[in-house]
């Protein structure tokens, strides 16, 4: 137990036998050598401890390696007791496993008590209502229809959308939401969202009723469906040809046949 360094008198203490310990080795000792208690110490302790020894720490990287290196210079008088919890965990998992072969064995005899149904009526098990749960349970995780910007008819159906809706108008229509931590920025965006796309048809309308749907009339059509306004940006090539739903389909720009990164989503002033 002697570490082999200098101390003051009253940084040592001796033991009943004479051996002289520094507090390090007395905090050490105190555990008895056993891993819970010895994984309650400071890893600084444990280190100086080793390093004391001579012991490199340069590859411990966790807790548990410093206590498995001071756990092997356990002196002869501490007996190893690291042994133990595994004993104590096999028996219980042996006492487990027996409770488990007990008790499915007492499961025919409770069926065999119960007396068979008469004939021409129906038997009726335990295992209905499970199954009724199970059915219930899955209705309730079914998902229901992704909200869309086109369910919106005016402002105030906006004000009775979840947070979840408004996330995925905003997801659907390549709209980025990073950094909104309120109900309100989501509905913001929306709102906005929702008055470019009314602008974006309603020019697109006017410009089919005055009859100018010539060169300059179809500059702001998707020039893949030419039913709908521009109002998307590919990247990374930056060509703004294609509505958002023609956009969110592309592999390649019409134009440039780069790769499309992603479709991104543009406010019009």
């Amino acid at each position: 137990m002697d570490c082999r360094n200098n101390f003051c008198a009253t940084c040592l203490t001796r033991l009943n036998d004479g051996l002289p310990l520094c507090q390090l080795c007395r905090r050490i000792r105190s555990t008895a050598f056993t891993r819970e208690e010895l994984l309650k110490l400071k890893i600084k302790d444990l280190r100086d401890y080793l390093s004391m020894r001579d012991i490199p720490t340069d590859l411990c990287r966790e807790k548990e390696d410093l206590v498995q290196l001071v756990l092997t210079l356990r002196p002869n008088s501490f007996p190893d007791v690291t042994n133990v919890p595994s004993f104590s965990s096999n028996q219980n998992s042996q006492m487990t496993g027996s409770s488990q072969i007990h008790t499915e064995q007492n499961i025919p005899t409770a069926n065999q008590d119960s007396s068979p149904a008469p004939e021409g009526q129906p038997q009726v098990t335990n295992e209905e209502p499970d199954d009724d749960e199970s059915t219930d349970s899955e209705e309730i995780l079914v998902p229901g229809r992704r909200a869309s910007l086109s369910d919106i008819s005016n402002l105030d159906d906006i004000e009775t959308l979840s947070v979840r809706q408004l996330k995925e108008i905003l997801a659907r229509n390549f709209v980025n939401y990073k950094g909104c931590c309120e109900k309100w920025e989501l509905m913001e965006r929306v709102t906005r969202l929702y008055h470019d796309q009314k602008d974006l048809h309603q020019k697109v309308t006017m410009g089919e009723e005055e009859g100018k749907f010539g060169a300059a009339g179809d500059e702001n059509l998707c020039k893949v469906c030419m039913d709908s306004p521009i109002d998307c940006v590919l990247l990374e090539c930056g060509h703004m040809v294609t509505c958002t739903k023609c956009g969110k389909r592309m592999s390649e720009c019409p134009i440039c046949r780069q790769y499309v990164v992603r479709a991104v989503h543009v406010f019009r002033s």
